[in-house]
């Protein structure tokens, strides 16, 4: 009990408050029911929200744990709570419905699916507690595809699998590794394509079978609470409501989503300079530039968290002068302070206690690859402070964002005893979490406003919160390594982790015979340019210029990502208000609309499908369509495809296959730029498609892109588009609705019709005034729009077939 109650008291530090307790008697105004079992267990439910319903089981002296939740107060509730001799009913007003036994303690969880009802989900009440794993069984009444449960690469359908929850490191991994099943971010939830997903209030190890049942076992010594999270029928409600639960991510920094270089590493001032001056010589636009551990030095000052006056004799000036050129800096930072290098530091937190120690109290040294170091006990409050002020005063020199390296973390001895009271084993999981949140905590309270960026690989449930964009580590850099990554991404997103991505290029050489491969890096970064981050990153030749033959390719897509930033911008808008990835998979917004393992294609936003080829010489690939017209972005004049169908398409090596649901709206900023300090919210291109029947709609985001409150103060403007197409005419209306300060008075909107060529085109009208048909460079139809304020603006296409 003593434990129990040391762990409640960190958890309640740890996860930023929690609601209050429940109440113990069945309750219609809170939507609680509490009922006490003979063999002298106590089951809670309680509805959170209309979508969310907590399930408590606790023995007598025990309590159930708190962990995950400290982002969602229990909402007022406004449904039905029914009460008989034998069963209460929760029934909240989303149609989701919670039965309870009251003399087994099992609980079933329905859906009102009228005429009829679905069960989705049956907990029989039983727990077990067998050497010190608490188990828990679900039965999937509804059957269903699962995924989820973290950053896993074998495989997007998990049914059937046994998942560790114990975060690891897999360096040099390729393809369908077997240690895929178990990466560096373990997240105890799952996803249904039922509509349905739960969350274990849980960041113990453990392992999550998906069989039938679904057992989770857990070495939490507290019974293991956990989220029944209805979706409405979609794994995009799903998402939504886990992210409300867990926490959202704040929006990015918009540099964020331009192009990013990173190494291991650039070793001085001098080189780093040189880079940027070649890639900005080469007509590569940039707009980060990530410094690996040479920045302090060796790899033996791991821990000095002080720049190497050496090898960088200005850094401030080096910072100062990258960011007037549009570059942001982001700096390494590890959790081990080496005993050669850094030893100053070793000894002072030593003397402090703020390095991990031995359950006799004793300094825990540990051994990382490069000697041996201490490790800092972000469990400790006095690490913390002392950790933040380190990064504060370095944020304050001109870094402009930071990389937590080798957080799982990746050596930590089980004999170590944090600050807490808790085991390395016990700590494990979160400890990315905690280490992310110190960083967090000081850009919101030192820099108010200031939009941050960690790099983070290590963490659990709720790390997105933290404002985290994780990256899948030290992948092969072979096409082994590069086939996974969509897995990656999928499972991710899934799991509130939005903003995954990859080195770009891959990391580990494992094969020292073949070192570059041009064709690789161009399908790599392809696959980069339509992911949450373009950053390229490798041992050697990371960067674009270093594949000359493939030049013009590679410039083209490095441009393409930024030609793409309205859409992208869009993305994270839309990650974080409702939690949606920016990877997405075929069925996230429609079940039956798409297969369910369809895991080597993936949607970007709801408009747009990335098929990336990922096979070496492949030329051509298959690709799987959902339900609805898809119009090929490079080719648009081909014939549309209509799905649920399959297709064999052409993937030529400068060519990402891309198709664009029919209707859609996609904004784009083309005009060049050399960092995202170029982009014009005055004018936007607007690709849209008006091909077959029907009705579509579009929303887009745009801010100060600065600010980290635009959300909380609503100081944005959306634009919304509808599309309407009936035979040979088609009608869009825009309409601008918000304010933030230094918003453009005019946006001058120039609509292309992809496919549709300009003599096609028998009139356009806009506000019934007859419009000029212009032409593209690649002779398609196009005209303006001019949108002022909140008046909208309509246009009136007749084409002349």
């Amino acid at each position: 009990m003593r434990r129990i109650a040391r762990f409640f008291n960190v958890v309640s530090v740890i996860f930023l408050g929690y609601a209050s307790a429940v109440a113990v008697t069945p309750d219609a105004v809170n939507g609680t029911v509490s009922t006490s079992l003979p063999d002298g267990r106590t089951i809670v439910v309680r509805a959170y929200s209309p979508d969310i319903i907590r399930v408590e089981n606790f023995g007598a002296g025990e309590a159930p744990s708190r962990t995950q939740a400290g982002q969602l107060g229990v909402a007022p509730f406004d449904g039905v709570v029914e009460r008989t001799a034998d069963e209460a009913v929760i029934r909240t007003t989303s149609g989701l419905s919670a039965i309870i036994d009251l003399k087994s303690g099992a609980v079933a969880f329905d859906v009102d699916t009228t005429p009829a009802t679905k069960r989705l989900l049956y907990d029989s009440g039983v727990r077990s507690n067998d050497g010190g794993s608490v188990s828990l069984s679900l039965i999937p009444e509804g059957g269903g595809t699962f995924y989820g449960a973290g950053e896993r690469g074998h495989s997007l359908k998990l049914n059937g699998d046994t998942l560790v929850m114990y975060n690891r490191q897999n360096y040099g991994y390729e393809g369908h590794d077997p240690r895929l099943r178990q990466m560096n971010i373990t997240v105890p939830m799952f996803v249904s394509t039922e509509g349905y997903g739960v969350l274990f209030d849980d960041h113990a190890p453990a392992t999550l079978v998906m069989s039938d049942p679904i057992v989770y076992s857990s070495e939490q010594e507290s019974p293991v609470s956990y989220y029944f999270i209805y979706g409405g029928g979609t794994v995009a409600g799903v998402t939504e409501e886990y992210s409300r639960l867990t926490g959202r991510q704040d929006l990015p920094p918009f540099w964020a989503l331009g192009y990013i270089t990173s190494k291991y590493g650039y070793k001085s001032q001098q080189e780093t300079v040189g880079i940027i001056d070649t890639l900005k010589r080469e007509g590569f636009p940039v707009d980060g530039v990530v410094l690996d551990l040479y920045w302090f030095g060796k790899e033996t000052d791991m821990g000095k968290l002080a720049w190497d006056t050496v090898s960088w004799p200005d850094h401030r000036g080096m910072l100062a002068g990258l960011k007037a050129r549009g570059v942001n800096t982001v700096l390494i930072s590890e959790p081990y302070i080496n005993k050669k290098g850094a030893i100053d530091n070793y000894n002072l937190l030593a003397e402090g206690g703020m390095l991990t120690r031995d359950k006799d109290g004793n300094v825990h040294d540990v051994t990382t690859w490069v000697g041996d170091a201490g490790m800092f006990d972000v469990a400790n409050p006095a690490t913390r402070r002392w950790l933040r002020e380190r990064y504060r005063a370095l944020t304050d020199e001109g870094v402009g964002g930071w990389w937590g390296d080798l957080g799982e973390p990746e050596v930590h001895p089980e004999t170590i005893v944090h600050s807490n009271g808790m085991t390395a084993r016990e700590y494990h999981n979160v400890y990315g979490n905690e280490w992310s949140k110190i960083i967090y905590d000081m850009y919101r309270e030192e820099y108010p406003g200031r939009r941050l960026m960690t790099m983070m690989r290590g963490g659990t449930a709720g790390l997105q919160r933290y404002s985290v964009f994780p990256w899948s580590t030290d992948v092969a850099r072979t096409w082994g390594g590069l086939e996974p990554q969509v897995r990656i991404m999928l499972n991710s997103g899934l799991s509130g982790l939005g903003y995954m991505s990859h080195d770009v290029g891959g990391f580990a050489i494992v094969d020292t015979t073949r070192v570059t491969d041009s064709e690789l890096y161009v399908r790599w970064l392809q696959l980069g340019t339509f992911s949450p981050v373009l950053r390229t990153h490798a041992q050697k030749m990371p960067e674009p210029y270093n594949y000359p033959a493939q030049r013009d390719i590679i410039l083209g897509l490095v441009r393409e990502r930024y030609r793409w930033l309205p859409y992208n911008y869009t993305l994270a808008y839309e990650n974080a208000s409702r939690g949606y990835p920016f990877v997405r998979p075929l069925n996230f917004a429609d079940t039956s609309s798409a297969p369910d393992s369809v895991s080597d294609q993936y949607m970007w936003g709801e408009e747009v499908m990335v098929a990336p080829v990922t096979a070496q010489s492949a030329t051509r690939r298959r690709v799987v369509f959902p339900a609805g017209v898809w119009i090929d972005y490079h080719h648009p004049e081909k014939s549309p495809v209509s799905g649920p169908s399959e297709s064999v398409v052409d993937a030529p090596l400068d060519e990402i296959p891309l198709f664009v649901r029919s209707g859609s709206f996609i904004p784009q900023a083309m005009y060049p730029m050399d960092n995202v300090g170029d982009y014009d919210p005055s004018r936007y291109t607007v690709l849209y498609y008006p091909r077959g029947d029907g009705e579509s709609r579009y929303t887009m985001y745009d801010d100060d892109r600065m600010s980290s409150e635009s959300l909380r103060d609503g100081e944005y403007a959306l634009i919304d588009f509808a599309g309407k197409v009936d035979g040979r005419h088609a009608a869009v209306r825009v309409v601008q609705s918000g304010y933030y300060e230094g918003m453009p008075d005019e946006r001058k909107l120039t609509f292309v019709l992809p496919g549709i060529k300009s003599g096609d085109v028998a009139s356009v009208k806009v506000d019934g005034k007859a419009c000029a048909v212009g032409k593209s460079d690649e002779g398609y139809a196009t005209f303006v729009v001019r949108l002022r304020g909140d008046i909208p603006a309509v246009a009136d296409i007749t084409l002349r077939r």
